[in-house]
């Protein structure tokens, strides 16, 4: 027998038995693997992107919108041992990721990072002091020489060119380079700098040093894990913060991310110039590659113009050590680092211009794998890039109001709170300010279609999931809308058209579709707006909401009529509602099933405070969300608005946006529902 459900049913559901996850919410027990809201309720609260703790938080590929399957090539295409992090997490692994071996030119933006810091630290006035302010025997051109020099490979230092005349990769300036900055500048040992610096604010988990071959081989030569490699590159992609502290200014980070050698710099002819007495090489050569001018910047290798990695985005920057065989990727607009060591990769000079190479092929299967975000069907649950998901999600309806990097910043901690989900509208006035993106006629609206477009983008790089909701208004938001069948077709195309490619979205046809007002939407009109949206994108989901609980007959409707491809009720907003939402799911699923179609129920708004008499408290939102989960439902969400019974409608958490995000205006009891979800407190009947 299955025992009873645990009353701390909100726990991380990744530690239940089958058995018990079966009286949970059997709509995610087909499957092994835990199911995404299990992972978010049970994550920590966060006020922003996650980082790495004392160890690295490991989530399976597929919640974090990877696919395994590419992942898989790209181990066995690129070898040795690796690791890809995406969205703050460790999400795959190949070999050994915590064995500490040396990277080769892959340290050289670590090397740059310690000089910025220098900077940063007020040891040196700025990366255009000349080197020769503490090392004096550089002298004739030499003294010439600057740390941006060193940094860029343009130092002509054991050549015969001034410094900035031409490139060069050359080992034997950068042996000047880490010999200068560690003794001269912080007076420290490699090592001690990259503990104190680095490795101890970003908590390495393995062992590190700067001797890699021991202290009389080739100092400089950096042995660190793949996974602490991946930290640093976290770092960078992080704009220099880490957790509460910015460990590199961000305006540092940006000098070292766009500052390239200039495309038109020649290479060196190669002939050799005086050194220092004794000068040594790190380990090559003065003229290595001819790689290098316009994609080179601060030892990172950059990718403007798709000039350098051809199958990766313009805004990815690599450290690359080897031709290739030592790496660390970080590419912004996926939110992903992929590090490796001891790979069979060894064509990085062969990369520009050449999408065939192993290096850009690599490159290619990252971004297959973060092919962005995918919602799905199957049977009566959602899925996300294949594997099951809750839909987890707030609303957020004036949200193309937003201020845009604001609006970012709100996404970015509702994902580390654990939503995967977001409602906004796409016909929405509230408070004297219309951000609709289609307009009364269904046609497109600037600039709020395009901040739709950029918020879906942002979602899908979050592994977010967007509802947009179209509404015909009765009047109250702005005057009424789409009302002729051909003007809301033509919305319903212009959402289409702009969102097209993206996986990650979905419309809601027809907000509350059935309320006998200026908002009703008939099912025959419904039927024709679903098979306008398929016919330009087929693999399209649709849903329509529906006020309040829906009566048998209209289910019929719902599934067989319109096809729709889920059901969005909107339970009623009563004292009462949360004690029912189990035994109303487990009907709707009932009655699909002797229907003939079954498909997810999805409550996309339930009751929310500030909208009649009863105010539900934190219990109320627990409860009912406990109960989706145990009737098998596929999705919820902690629904919010303006406050009706004022007349300015302050606070208008998610109804308007411009000022203030939504976690801002929440009150007290939505706080507490929150801070009790991400604790997994107990959900048992109310008091």
């Amino acid at each position: 027998m299955c025992p009873a459900p645990a009353p701390r049913i909100l726990r991380c559901m990744s530690r239940l038995t089958p058995c018990l996850l079966a009286a949970v919410a059997p709509a995610l027990v087909a499957v092994n693997a835990p199911s995404l809201v299990a992972t978010a309720l049970a994550a920590p609260p966060a006020a922003g992107p996650v980082f790495p703790g004392t160890t690295w938080e490991a989530r399976p590929p597929e919640e974090l919108g990877l696919s395994r399957s590419k992942l898989d090539e790209l181990r066995d295409h690129v070898g040795g041992r690796g690791v890809v992090a995406r969205h703050g997490h460790l999400a795959y692994a190949w070999g050994d990721a915590a064995k500490s071996s040396h990277i080769a030119s892959a340290m050289k933006p670590v090397l740059s990072t310690i000089l910025l810091l220098a900077v940063q630290e007020g040891k040196l006035r700025s990366p255009d002091d000349r080197v020769s302010e503490v090392e004096p025997r550089l002298t004739g051109k030499d003294a010439g020489i600057t740390w941006r020099h060193l940094a860029s490979q343009t130092s002509g230092y054991g050549l015969e060119e001034a410094p900035g005349a031409a490139y060069s990769y050359n080992d034997f300036a950068l042996a000047l380079y880490y010999d200068t900055l560690t003794a001269k500048v912080f007076r420290e040992d490699g090592t001690a700098v990259l503990k104190t610096r680095l490795a101890g604010p970003l908590g390495f988990e393995d062992p590190f040093t700067f001797e890699a071959f021991g202290p009389k081989d080739r100092p400089g030569r950096l042995a660190v894990s793949v996974r602490d490699l991946a930290r640093f590159g976290l770092l960078y992609l992080r704009g220099g913060r880490w957790r509460g502290r910015q460990v590199l200014r961000r305006e540092l980070v940006e000098t070292a991310l766009s500052s390239p050698v200039p495309a038109e710099l020649p290479r060196t002819s190669g002939k050799e110039g005086a050194m220092l007495p004794g000068q040594r090489s790190i380990g090559g050569s003065r003229n290595i590659t001819p790689v290098g001018p316009g994609v080179y910047s601060f030892n990172w290798w950059i990718n403007p113009g798709r000039r350098l990695f051809a199958a990766a985005p313009e805004d990815a920057f690599v450290a690359s050590g080897h031709g290739g065989m030592r790496a660390l990727w970080v590419i912004p607009s996926l939110d992903l680092i992929v590090a490796w060591n001891d790979s069979s990769i060894d064509d990085h000079d062969a990369t520009p211009g050449n999408p065939a190479s192993r290096l850009n092929r690599a490159a290619r299967l990252m971004v297959e794998a973060a092919r962005g975000t995918e919602l799905g069907v199957q049977g009566t649950s959602f899925t996300l890039n294949g594997a099951p998901a809750f839909l987890l999600g707030c609303s957020l309806y004036g949200a193309l109001g937003a201020p845009e990097a604001a609006l970012r910043h709100e996404l970015a901690k509702l994902r580390g709170l654990g939503f995967n989900w977001v409602r906004v509208w796409a016909t929405w006035g509230a408070f004297g300010e219309d951000v609709s993106a289609v307009d009364g006629e269904g046609n497109p609206r600037e600039p709020y279609l395009e901040r739709l477009r950029r918020l879906v983008a942002a979602c899908d790089g979050l592994g977010m999931v967007v509802d947009v909701t179209l509404s015909r208004g009765n009047g109250v938001t702005g005057p009424p809308r789409l009302q002729s069948l051909e003007a809301h077709r033509r919305g319903v195309e212009t959402l289409v058209e702009a969102l097209r490619g993206r996986r990650n979205w979905y419309p809601d046809l027809s907000n509350e579709r059935n309320i006998r007002d200026r908002r009703f939407t008939s099912f025959e009109d419904l039927a024709e707006l679903r098979e306008a949206a398929r016919r330009l994108d087929p693999r399209l989901l649709v849903t329509a909401s529906h006020a309040g609980d829906i009566p048998r007959d209209e289910l019929r409707d719902y599934l067989h009529r319109v096809k729709v491809d889920f059901l969005s009720p909107h339970r009623p907003r009563e004292a009462g509602s949360p004690g029912e939402t189990a035994s109303r799911t487990k009907e709707y699923l009932a009655a699909m099933r002797e229907l003939g179609r079954i498909a997810p129920v999805h409550y996309q708004e339930p009751f929310r405070r500030g909208f009649g008499s009863w105010q539900p408290r934190a219990e109320d939102f627990l409860e009912d969300l406990r109960r989706a989960l145990q009737g098998g439902a596929a999705g919820w969400c902690l629904h919010n608005g303006d406050e009706r019974g004022r007349p300015d409608g302050i606070p208008r958490r998610s109804f308007d946006l411009r000022e203030k995000g939504l976690l801002d205006q929440l009150d007290e009891e939505e706080r507490r529902f929150l801070e009790e979800i991400a604790r997994g407190v107990e959900a048992g009947p109310r008091k």
